[in-house]
């Protein structure tokens, strides 16, 4: 890598008999091409030009469809790191430098904690580490360090972690230079003590790098006519290398020059080392074990999507993340995008396999996400704070479904978890946890995390709710279908919200928009929305609510002009909603720990209480009123949407809001009519 997150496939049996008997080792740079087009691509990066350059893929530890890829730009106007979902969608975006390389590692151990750890080169002569928060997938720097001064510009960048000491470590390039640091977070910031450096011979240009955790060795990339060359990983390693992969002009497979490298893994040591080449717009796969030549796939345009050409960063991960990708995907940056920016192609694993002859087969057993955990370096000493468990979806407050699915999460990477229904014994369970044939009754489900130091969360987190009959008249009632979130974390003045999933003609979108300062008109206003509600007494934050009926044909995002400021904003997608039923309330306060929006009266029978709640922070939880349930939460522009049906019409009350800290808020408060039966 450039980026290394741990993955895995095997070979065919009918694939290791042709590579032996193809045996000597080198495939022509003419032999035929597998063409598999990308299903995915990105938005394109912030800078202008040569920017977007390495990305490595992050698992989420209890919701691979979660997952997220990080990418890098280098350039001088847009520089940092960027944060996508798998669906190419800018999630965050962190300004912090020319980052050039990535890479990503599991259970390091920050403080008392185990951490997703992310680090870059910044090419302003600096190493930058990150961990994941896994609620809402932001990242926080928590440590930076200079190499020495033999590496003048930081350019490639990896992780390895040692399979016999437990240890971390990072490896930086620049020049035909290398420096492999030690990496200690015993303090809660990560920082680096140099263990080894040298010089590689031949070409001076190396950039692209990859650690095999397991087989502890360490490939290097020289971008012009070297190759790849292989050595030990471990700091007492000799440094003279061994050349694995030549260049056509060397009598080899690849054409220069070699970009990105990263590896497969498989069970039992199969996988492969795959490699960019820059001068082909190709990508070769080698055996993971002796490095011999597999054969090439390129990348052509198809799916909507622009080919990949002059291609740098890449990464790769056997694991299955849903949509799309049910057995792994690559990634790449690409340096011709054809709209807009570079930016970066996602391509589902089995399509790649699938085109090889003989096929290369998918192994889902590798999990990337183990590495560190039980290995011979023991948990953080004094490790004896819980982790604490949140609820990230479940159904609404009041249901006519007999069945009910919750996702959770824990605040410490690796917990386990037990669930219990209605009281029931705890048991193992995984997010996400589903029941069917409930009764028509009132249900609670508890669930538990515990981290790997054997500390369980002693309050449980919880959400309660009814199966009901029909509403009166045999109507089906109001039912939150899907939802929908995007946030600014750096000042801009639009905001882009997805569609939610699944909109259908005659559904009833109600939006929250939140920003810490500024104002929206109303030309800033998506057309065909219209004002519910408005929070805006205090400076920061400032709560806008919105409705909308669907149509036949809605676009696939809806853009807010907003003054230049960080935002955030969620769509809840309702069926059985006629549209709002009173006047919406709304209230903001100075800082404290709760925040109450006043009542509003409902009209009619199975109302659906919605409310948008926002506080001036980014790290403060959020607690939903009594009787309602989180539907939207986005943790950079701290704010949630959350629901629930009122049986009886008359008042609701008020609604309080509970901040785990005492936090200036603002929030709106509005209630949604049932169509008729």
């Amino acid at each position: 890598m450039n980026s290394n997150s741990r993955f895995a496939a095997v070979l065919t049996a009918a694939g290791m008999l042709a590579g032996l008997l193809g045996g000597l080792g080198v495939l022509p740079a003419n032999a035929a091409v597998a063409q598999v087009p990308a299903t995915v691509e990105t938005a394109p990066v912030h800078g202008t030009g040569d920017a977007a350059d390495d990305a490595a893929i992050w698992i989420h530890p209890t919701d691979p469809a979660r997952s997220t890829v990080i990418g890098t730009d280098k350039s001088t106007d847009g520089h940092g790191l960027v944060v996508y979902d798998l669906s190419g969608r800018e999630l965050f975006y962190y300004p912090d430098g020319r980052m050039n390389n990535v890479d990503v590692r599991y259970n390091f151990p920050l403080g008392s904690s185990r951490v997703g750890l992310v680090g870059a080169s910044n090419r302003v002569r600096s190493l930058d580490f990150y961990k994941v928060n896994e609620s809402d997938r932001s990242l926080t720097k928590v440590g930076s360090f200079a190499p020495t001064a033999n590496i003048a510009t930081p350019r490639g960048f990896s992780f390895y972690h040692s399979p016999d000491t437990g240890k971390y470590y990072a490896y930086v390039t620049d020049v035909g230079k290398v420096e492999q640091w030690e990496l200690d977070g015993s303090t809660g910031s990560v920082t680096g003590k140099l263990v080894r450096s040298w010089t590689v011979s031949g070409p001076a240009h190396t950039e692209g790098l990859v650690a095999d955790d397991e087989m502890k060795r360490l490939y290097i990339a020289q971008e012009d006519i070297g190759g790849i060359w292989r050595i030990g990983a471990e700091p007492g390693d000799p440094t003279a290398g061994t050349r694995v992969v030549s260049t056509t002009e060397s009598g080899g497979d690849i054409v220069q020059d070699i970009k990105g490298i990263s590896i497969y893994y498989g069970s039992g040591g199969a996988g492969y080392l795959l490699a960019a080449s820059q001068g082909s717009n190709r990508f070769h796969a080698y055996a993971r074990d002796d490095n011999r030549p597999l054969g090439a796939f390129a990348i052509p345009a198809g799916n909507g999507i622009d080919a990949v050409t002059g291609m740098d960063g890449i990464d790769v991960t056997n694991f299955g993340v849903g949509g799309p990708f049910p057995q792994g995907f690559f990634v790449t940056q690409d340096t011709s995008n054809d709209t807009g920016n570079q930016n970066f192609k996602l391509v589902p694993w089995q399509s790649i396999a699938a085109a090889y002859s003989p096929a290369l087969l998918v192994d889902p057993a590798y999990d990337q996400r183990k590495i560190g955990a039980g290995t011979s370096t023991p948990p953080p000493p004094g490790d004896t704070t819980p982790p604490e468990t949140t609820i990230t979806s479940g159904p609404p407050a009041s249901s006519t479904s007999t069945s009910a699915s919750f996702a959770f999460t824990s605040t410490e990477a690796n917990s386990t978890f037990q669930c219990s229904l209605d009281g029931a014994a705890r048991a193992g369970c995984t997010s996400p946890q589903g029941y069917a044939g409930l009764t028509v009754a009132s249900h609670t489900f508890s669930v538990w995390a515990t981290d790997p130091a054997g500390n369980t969360d002693p309050t449980p987190a919880t959400q309660t709710w009814s199966v009901t009959s029909s509403p009166p008249g045999g109507g089906a009632g109001i039912v939150r279908e899907s939802v929908s979130q995007a946030t600014n974390t750096t000042a801009a003045t639009t905001l882009r919200i997805p569609k939610p999933a699944n909109v259908a003609q005659g559904d009833l979108l109600v939006g929250c928009v939140s920003l810490t300062g500024g104002t929206i008109g109303a030309a800033g206003v998506p057309a065909g929305w219209t004002g519910l509600a408005s929070a805006t007494s205090i400076a920061n934050p400032k709560v806008y609510g919105y409705f909308k009926v669907a149509t036949a044909s809605e676009p696939p995002e809806y853009a807010w002009t907003t003054s230049s400021t960080t935002s955030g904003g969620g769509i809840a997608r309702y069926s059985g909603a006629l549209g709002p039923d009173t006047a919406a309330t709304s209230g903001a306060g100075p800082a404290a720990s709760a925040g109450t929006v006043p009542a509003v009266a409902t009209s009619t029978a199975n109302a659906m209480l919605v409310g948008c709640m926002s506080v001036n922070s980014s790290s403060v939880t959020l607690t939903s009123p009594d009787g309602m349930n989180q539907a939207v939460e986005t943790g950079e522009r701290r704010f949630e949407l959350a629901d629930g049906i009122q049986v009886a019409a008359g008042a609701s009350g008020a609604k309080t809001w509970k901040f785990s800290a005492a936090r200036e808020w603002a929030g709106w408060l509005a209630a949604l009519r049932p169509k008729a039966p």
